[in-house]
């Protein structure tokens, strides 16, 4: 056993009730760290800048979660194919599989960012910017791009691995100087959003650190890369692609229906609705943590025992996260009933704001108990290689469902009623998965 973490054959043979809870715990508290620092970085722009500074960051998050796609997309198939051969006990595929996603990845940061940074203006009027926030989102996405190569610690590879402690401490380490750094710069040198975007920057690099001396110099992890490692291995990364494709258009699916809303809040409710909605989409992200960190914790006990063959605690793993995933959307809900308003109110104190984000937040908050059944669904998919499923499922939550909800709702019933579209296709996203799941496991 490594001192970075358990051996991975734990996955295999821990009571699958209390590997959930050790998988998951770490993920929850590194997501919760992650969101916190999303939301402080909101609340700090807000109270120290304006609220439309706020708005401009919340102009620019989609080209910031494209950029995240192609991490998930990497580290998500990566995290599935690696978790499977420690399964398979073949260490030397281990290797590759690692080597070839830090490769991969910096290829495509750098492209990212020089596209970016030559179409800037551009991409962000195609992402719903006004006016008055242009300013801000170009001063924050500039540096953000810049950054760009910097931007993961693939804690999903560690997770992987099975070091889920050392995964949380890659995400919590970086995320406290994060804090400290956007304090310091914001409200001590009044660097506004660009003391945002720097101090989201210096906890990239941190990370960043933290993997490379996790993977390539700490004499106690359980994978061990060479130099050869790191040649392309084309049949390798199309695995890779092809797992972790769905991840991508998951993602990055996100990111276009944020784009979406954004050009319907331009034309049909102004700066207050996309700064509205840029607050609210953050407090609504931090409330799905419990939902993304189960995610992050039953995909490696999958992947491992689908590596293994055995069926029997993949069926348990999933009956279990159903009932976890269910408790904890309606928990939230009822919590929103309470303090939807109050949670609002943290960030501003105008009215109208807050009037429109607690009736926002409710209507969203209604999926999340369907956002959880769903998810569990296509982490399956994902974890077990079932690269069509997953890639479909991907599509129906933000790409296939929302946008024609929308479109229906803002068509017949106004503006003020599209966010029901969220509720709505996170029902039918679940419907869907459920039957595919009965279908492609009834034999099981």
């Amino acid at each position: 056993m490594s001192a970075a973490g358990k051996d991975p054959a734990h996955l295999g043979s821990m009571p699958v009730g209390r590997l959930i809870c050790q998988n998951t715990i770490p993920a929850f508290v590194s997501i919760l760290a992650y969101n916190l620092y999303n939301i402080a970085d909101t609340f700090f722009i807000a109270k120290g800048v304006g609220m439309d500074a706020a708005g401009g960051l919340a102009v620019s998050f989609p080209l910031f979660i494209f950029l995240s796609a192609f991490t998930s997309m990497l580290g998500g198939g990566g995290a599935s194919i690696l978790s499977q051969a420690l399964g398979a006990g073949d260490l030397r595929k281990a290797n590759r599989v690692i080597a070839n996603c830090f490769g991969v990845f910096f290829l495509i940061a750098v492209l990212i960012s020089l596209f970016g940074l030559l179409f800037l203006e551009p991409l962000l009027y195609g992402m719903g910017v006004t006016d008055t926030l242009l300013p801000y989102a170009k001063t924050y996405t500039r540096i953000i791009l810049s950054a760009a190569v910097v931007s993961t610690g693939f804690s999903s590879l560690i997770r992987a691995e099975g070091s889920s402690r050392y995964a949380m401490y890659i995400w919590l380490i970086p995320i406290g100087i994060n804090l400290l750094a956007d304090l310091i710069l914001i409200f001590v040198f009044s660097m506004g959003v660009a003391g945002a975007a720097m101090g989201t920057a210096l906890s990239w690099c941190v990370s960043m650190a933290m993997s490379v001396r996790y993977f390539f110099l700490s004499g106690r992890r359980i994978v061990k890369i060479e130099y050869q490692d790191f040649k392309p291995d084309l049949p390798l990364l199309k695995e890779i692609f092809g797992i972790g494709i769905p991840a991508f258009i998951q993602t990055s699916g996100y990111s276009f229906s944020v784009i979406f809303i954004n050009q319907i809040l331009k034309n049909h409710g102004g700066d207050l609705a996309i700064s509205t909605y840029g607050i609210v989409s953050k407090v609504y992200t931090f409330l799905l943590l419990g939902i993304t960190a189960l995610m992050q914790g039953i995909q490696p006990i999958i992947g491992y025992n689908y590596g293994e063959g055995n069926s029997e605690r993949i069926r348990e793993t999933l009956h279990k996260s159903y009932r976890l995933a269910a408790f904890y959307g309606l928990a939230v809900f009822a919590v929103l009933l309470l303090s939807a308003e109050s949670m609002i109110r943290i960030f501003t104190s105008d009215n109208a704001v807050i009037g429109l984000g607690r009736d926002i937040l409710l209507t969203m908050g209604g999926g999340i108990v369907f956002h959880g059944i769903y998810s569990t669904q296509s982490v399956y998919f994902q974890a077990t290689g079932k690269r069509g499923v997953s890639l479909f499922l991907s599509l129906c939550s933000h790409i296939i469902c929302l946008i024609p909800s929308a479109m229906i709702l803002l068509t017949f019933a106004g503006n003020t009623k599209i966010w029901y579209a969220f509720p709505l296709s996170g029902f039918a996203s679940m419907v869907i998965s459920c039957l595919l799941m009965k279908t492609m496991t009834k034999d099981r």
